[in-house]
């Protein structure tokens, strides 16, 4: 079971928050050649008061005759969700 996260500052929560997004930019990049891509809005919202509360989302548009998988913003996220807790285990828990 995980530690509990200590308590964070808002620099904490700015270094967080640049993760998610490179994170999640960089898993979308590794799918999808960059010509391809139209716009990629990665978003987050974080808060911290008893406990971290993360809402991210992510807003892809590609080019027309690009082949993808439709649900690769899912895996994105699920994937950017996962790396989180590793990198919150490895910097802000007990």
């Amino acid at each position: 079971m995980p530690g509990k996260l200590k308590k964070l500052s808002p620099e904490d929560l700015n270094e967080i928050s640049d993760f998610l997004f490179s994170t999640a930019q960089d898993f979308i990049l590794n799918q999808l050649p960059i010509k391809e891509i139209n716009d990629l809005d990665v978003k987050s919202e974080i808060s911290y008061e008893e406990e971290l509360d993360v809402d991210l989302s992510i807003e892809l548009q590609v080019d027309e005759l690009c082949v993808w998988e439709e649900d690769i913003v899912n895996q994105a996220l699920d994937f950017t969700f996962k790396a989180l807790e590793s990198f919150l285990d490895e910097n802000y828990r007990d």
